[in-house]
This record gives structure tokens, sequence and C-alpha cells, in this order.
């Protein structure tokens, strides 16, 4: 059922292509919008999580959902600024050392990730701590383009 914390999930996965779409363009006024509309996407992580306990409408679908959402914003903004423009405009590439922390970031969603859904065939349920709510956040400000 898509309820309004349901559809402010689906509304960050819905804006990842649109932030890298504004991220490769390499006008300022694109990195201005950019960042406005990461920040409104970043503020609907905590709306959706705080408005589905608020009103009881904890699903199975957003409990799915909500970890992906945070997972492709991150890795999308991750690569994004990990790229950097050649002088003459051509097409973005990846260099230098920023690779490193970024691989990591992404290597150890990647892992939380395969660990969860093994722990779910043996019926292991792992909640999702406070102190994971603390980190995406941090996450979340810390890319801010």
């Amino acid at each position: 059922m898509l309820s309004v914390p349901n559809l402010l999930t689906l509304s960050r996965i819905f804006a990842v292509p649109l932030l890298v779409f504004l991220l490769w363009k390499p006008a300022p006024w694109d990195y201005a919008i950019t960042f406005v509309l990461y920040c409104i996407v970043g503020v609907t992580d905590y709306f959706d999580g705080y408005l589905a306990r608020a009103q009881g409408r904890i699903s199975r679908l957003g409990q799915f959902l909500d970890p992906i959402a945070d997972k492709i914003m991150v890795a999308a903004v991750l690569v994004m600024l990990m790229a950097s423009r050649k002088a003459d405009g051509d097409a973005p590439i990846i260099q230098d050392w920023s690779v490193i922390p970024a691989l990591i970031i992404l290597l150890r969603e990647i892992m939380v990730s395969g660990l969860r859904e093994f722990l779910a065939e043996l019926k292991v349920l792992v909640p999702v701590s406070a102190l994971a709510k603390w980190k995406t956040t941090f996450q979340l400000v810390a890319l801010g383009p």
C-alpha cells in the first residue's frame, strides 16, 4: 500500500537520476539546484520514518525500500563526486585518491545488505539501530554537494 511515508521513500529513489543528471553538467546553477534538491531529498529520509511511526503505518514495503533508497542515493552521489571534469569539458573521469573512501563506504553498504539478506534466510531479524540512523544522517550531510 502506498502511504505518504512510502511515497516519500519512492520520491528519494526517483530523484536519484535527476541528481546524477544535474551533477553531470558543469554549470554553476546546476550545482546549486542539485544542492537544494539533495537537501530536500535528504530531509525526506527523516520524515518518511517519522511519519510512519507517528501514524502507526510502518509497512514491510517501507522497511524494504528505505535502506535501498538510502544506498542508491549515497552510491550515486559518491560516484558523481568522484568524477572530475577535464579542463576542455570532456566527460567526467574517475581519478585520484577520492576513490578509496568511496569504495570503503560502498563495500560496507554492500556487505551489510548481504549480511541482512543472509540472516533473513535464517529467520534472524536485524532491526535498524539508532547508530545506523545517525550513520546515514552523517553520510547524507557529508555528501551534500
